[in-house]
C-alpha cells in the first residue's frame, strides 16, 4: 500500500538564523538536585512513621525545571512578551512528592472524599508540589523535600483511614490493585536545548502579524511564538531513576472574522519543531498566513450548510481532529474510584468510553490502532507525542489498542484498571494520554475511489451531494485574548453525541465532481458507535500534531500533577468516510456586523 504523507509540520530554513544564540549545559546524571532527592528519599523510607501507624510503602520525588520564551503580537503590536534569558540556570523549579501507605493491592489512592480542610486541617497538596529556589543549594532542597514529604505522608494516612472505613461495609465488584508492580529502571533522555533572543522573537511575531494589515476583512488576529526547555528528575523507592530533557518550539496563528450575514468565523495554523532549524522560514510563515486569510475570505461569502444527514468524508487535518476529539478519549482507562458517600458514586464514572468493551469490535475489521511513544518520526516526518519514560517511571512502549477492529486494551497508568496487571506506560500530565496514535487500514482506497464511494452513498440516499470536511476547530489553539467577541450559539435539536468542535472548512461535493464551499454547521450525532460503522478509509495518511484535551480525568488525585512539558499528541490517520452523520446549522442570536470599518482600513 502506497502511502503519501501529508503533514502539518513544514521543515524549512532556519527561522531566525544566528539571532538566536546562547547555550545551556546538559542535565548532569548525578547533580545536586538528584543527590538531595536520593538522600531524602532514603531517609524518609527508613524513618518516616508516626507512632502506631503504617510506614509508606512507596515514595517518589520529582523535580521539574523550565526556561521559556512566549511572545505574541496582533496587527504588528506586541500583546505579550515573557521571554526569560537563556542561561545555565533554570527560571522555574518545582518539587513534588508521591507518598503511598498500605500496599500495592489497596492504598490511599483512587479515593475521593471532601477536602480534609473541612475538618480544620490544611496542608500542601504534595502531588502538586511547591515552587522552590532555583539555586542548587543541597540543604535548602532537602528542607523543601522534607516539608512536602511530611505533608504528603499525613495526607496519605488520613485518606487511607477514610478509604478503609468506606470499604468496611462494602464489597468491591473488581479486584484491580490500586498500584502496579513495575521493574526498576534507570533512564536518561536528552535533547539539545532551544536557544532564543527576546528581541528577535518579538520582531518575528510583530512582522508576521503585520501581514493581517493586508486583510481588511479580518477583525481579530494573533501570532504567537513559544519556545521552552524542560528538565525533569525522578527517583522512587523501588529503585527507578530517570532524567528527561525536552525542547520545543512553536508558532501559532489564529484569526477571527464574521461572514456577510454576521455569523462568526475563526481559523488557525500552527507549526511545531524541536529546534529553530526545523521551523519554516519567515517567508514560508508569511505565505501560510496569506493562505489562511484567503481561506477565511472565501468562507465569508460561502453559503451556510443547511440540515444534512448522509455520508461525510473527513480528510487531512479534519481526519486527525475527528480521531482526537471523537475517539482518543475513549481509549483512556481510569481506575475505579471509591467514594466516601455512596450517594455521589454516579458522579465519578471513570470509563472513558471503551474500557468496558475490551474484546468487542469498535472499528471496522480492516482498521487497527497502535499507540507508540517510542517513535520520533513516521516515514521521515516528525512525530511529537513520544517519550522514553512516562511520569510513573515506566518505559514507553508500543501498545496494540485495536487489532482488525477488535479492542485489545486501553491506555492506563500504574493505577490499574480491571483485568490489567501492568501499566501501558501512558502516564502524561494528570493521567493516561495517547502519545503517537497510528491508525491504519488494510483496505485503504485511493482518493478517487474514496470520493466515488462518498457520491455512491449520497446518490443511494437521494441526496444531491456528499460532504467533505477538511478542517475542524481545536479549542486549545483558538484565540485566547479577552478582546475577542463572545457569541453564544446553540445547535438545533440537541444531541447526546460526542463533543466535536465546529468544522472550519467543508465542501459539498456533487456528482459532476465540482465542490461548493460550505460554512457554519455542527456535527450533532457522532457517537462512539459511529466509528464502528466507518464505510471506508483512504490509502494515504496525514500526520496531525496538536494539544490533546483530556476529558476523562479521575476526580481522585493519584500520583503527580502539574506541568512537565509540552503535551502534544501526534495522530497518523487516513481519510475516514462515515456513512450517516447529521450536520446542522446553528440557531440562536447572530451578531450584527460592525457598524464602522476596521480603523486601519477606514482611510
Amino acid at each position: 500500500m502506497t502511502r503519501r504523507i501529508l503533514t502539518t509540520i513544514l521543515l524549512g530554513a532556519t527561522l531566525l538564523g544566528a539571532a538566536f544564540l546562547g547555550q545551556r549545559p546538559a542535565l548532569a546524571a548525578d547533580d545536586v538536585v538528584m543527590r538531595a532527592m536520593r538522600d531524602e528519599l532514603a531517609r524518609s523510607m527508613k524513618k518516616l512513621q508516626l507512632e502506631n501507624l503504617q510506614k509508606p510503602y512507596f515514595i517518589a520525588y520529582r523535580a521539574v525545571e523550565s526556561t521559556n520564551c512566549a511572545t505574541g503580537a496582533s496587527f504588528g503590536a506586541l500583546i505579550n512578551s515573557n521571554c526569560e534569558p537563556v542561561s545555565g540556570r533554570a527560571n522555574f523549579r518545582q518539587l513534588s512528592v508521591e507518598v503511598r501507605v498500605g500496599d500495592y493491592a489497596r492504598d490511599n489512592t483512587n479515593f475521593w472524599a471532601p477536602r480534609l480542610a473541612a475538618a480544620g486541617v490544611q496542608r500542601v497538596l504534595a502531588p502538586a508540589g511547591a515552587s522552590v529556589p532555583v539555586d542548587d543549594n543541597y540543604d535548602e532542597i532537602r528542607r523543601q523535600l522534607w516539608l512536602i514529604t511530611d505533608s504528603g505522608y499525613k495526607n496519605a494516612l488520613d485518606l487511607y483511614a477514610k478509604k478503609k472505613a468506606a470499604l468496611e461495609n462494602r464489597t468491591r465488584t473488581d479486584d484491580a490493585p490500586d498500584f502496579s508492580k513495575e521493574a526498576a529502571i534507570t533512564d536518561a533522555e536528552s535533547a539539545k536545548p532551544v536557544t532564543w533572543n527576546r528581541a528577535a522573537a518579538e520582531s518575528l511575531v510583530k512582522t508576521l502579524s503585520l501581514v493581517f494589515r493586508q486583510m481588511p476583512f479580518i477583525d481579530n488576529s494573533e501570532v504567537h511564538f513559544t519556545a521552552s526547555n524542560w528538565n525533569t528528575r525522578y527517583v522512587n523507592s523501588e529503585g527507578t531513576t530517570f532524567t528527561r530533557e525536552t525542547a520545543s518550539v512553536s508558532i501559532r496563528i489564529a484569526a477571527e472574522t464574521q461572514a456577510i450575514d454576521g455569523m462568526p468565523l475563526s481559523d488557525f495554523d500552527v507549526v511545531y519543531a524541536r529546534s529553530m532549524d526545523e521551523l519554516p522560514s519567515r517567508e514560508q510563515m508569511t505565505q501560510r498566513i496569506r493562505t489562511l486569510g484567503a481561506r477565511m475570505e472565501k468562507l465569508r461569502t460561502a453559503k451556510v450548510l443547511e440540515s444534512y444527514t448522509g455520508p461525510v468524508l473527513f480528510e487531512g487535518q479534519a481526519a486527525g481532529e475527528i480521531v482526537a476529539q471523537g475517539f482518543g478519549n475513549a481509549l483512556l482507562g481510569l481506575p475505579r474510584v471509591v467514594v466516601e458517600d455512596t450517594r455521589i458514586t454516579g458522579m465519578f464514572g471513570t470509563d472513558g468510553g471503551f474500557m468496558s468493551k475490551i474484546g468487542s469490535r469498535v472499528l471496522p475489521d480492516s482498521i487497527s490502532v497502535v499507540d507508540n511513544p517510542t517513535l520520533r518520526e513516521f516515514h521521515g516526518a516528525p512525530l511529537f507525542g513520544g517519550y522514553q519514560v512516562d511520569e510513573d517511571g515506566v518505559k514507553g512502549q508500543a501498545t496494540q489498542l485495536i487489532s482488525n477492529g477488535i479492542l485489545k486494551t486501553v491506555l492506563h497508568t500504574r493505577a490499574l484498571i480491571p483485568g490489567a496487571t501492568a501499566s501501558t506506560g501512558s502516564h502524561r500530565g494528570r493521567g493516561p494520554m495517547p502519545s503517537n496514535l497510528l491508525l491504519s487500514s488494510e483496505k485503504g482506497l485511493p482518493e478517487a475511489q474514496l470520493r466515488g464511494e462518498l457520491l455512491r452513498i449520497a446518490k443511494q440516499r437521494s441526496l444531491d451531494y456528499g460532504v467533505v470536511v477538511r478542517r475542524i476547530g481545536n479549542p486549545m489553539l483558538a484565540i485566547q485574548s479577552l478582546t475577542g467577541r463572545i457569541i453564544f450559539i446553540t445547535a438545533n435539536g440537541g444531541s447526546q453525541g460526542l463533543e466535536i468542535e465546529d468544522p472550519i472548512e467543508a465542501y459539498k461535493v456533487f456528482s459532476d465532481g465540482h465542490e461548493e464551499l460550505a460554512r457554519n454547521f455542527k456535527i450533532t450525532n457522532l457517537m462512539l458507535s459511529s466509528f464502528k460503522d466507518i464505510v471506508a478509509a483512504g490509502d494515504t495518511s496525514v500526520i496531525y500534531s496538536a494539544p490533546f484535551r483530556v476529558r476523562v480525568n479521575s476526580p481522585a488525585i493519584d500520583g503527580f500533577i502539574g506541568a512537565t512539558g509540552p503535551q502534544l499528541v501526534s495522530i497518523v490517520t487516513p481519510p475516514l468516510l462515515f456513512e450517516d452523520l447529521s450536520l446542522q446549522r446553528p440557531s440562536g442570536e447572530i451578531p450584527n456586523l460592525p457598524f464602522s470599518k476596521h480603523p486601519s482600513f477606514d482611510k
